[in-house]
């Protein structure tokens, strides 16, 4: 008898924004984010999320089915509004495969801090970011590279 090997699956990126439907505290994003990473490390989930003044981007890498689950999870998620989906593809590796799930509050003040950087402080255009916009990917390989 021969052992049946399952394929691996295809491994995704996805980039989404979104708003929170209310203000919340500090304590309560801390406590999403604790579940997040708990159920980030059974579904073999990777990423980071930064939230700012009630808005969300989120990095999810993955499986491709486990991410276009929770992809269809967020969407239904009353706690969010204003879903954009900026980014989907197929990766070969994972950009932050030792974060289960990264967090940064940008709504604090960081500017006193040693590695301070005002780069995601400017706007961006509508016409730089698109679903196969290559400055997602940049923007967040910037971040992590020089995130303390």
């Amino acid at each position: 008898m021969t052992a049946v090997i399952a394929p691996v699956e295809q491994l995704v990126a996805a980039v989404y924004v979104s708003s929170a439907t209310r203000a919340l505290p500090e304590d309560e994003i801390l406590e999403l984010l604790r579940i997040a990473r708990h159920n980030n490390e059974k579904l073999d989930i990777t990423g980071m999320l930064l939230y700012r003044e009630g808005n969300f981007l989120q990095v999810l890498e993955g499986p491709e089915s486990v991410v276009n689950s929770l992809i269809s999870k967020i969407k239904r998620d009353p706690r969010h509004k204003g879903f954009i989906l900026m980014s989907r593809k197929k990766i070969e590796e994972r950009q932050f495969g030792e974060w289960r799930m990264a967090f940064r509050n940008m709504s604090k003040d960081h500017s006193g801090e040693e590695g301070y950087s005002p780069f995601l402080e400017p706007g961006f255009e509508d016409d730089e970011i698109g679903e196969e916009s290559q400055l997602v990917f940049r923007l967040l390989r910037r971040f992590k590279e020089n995130m303390r």
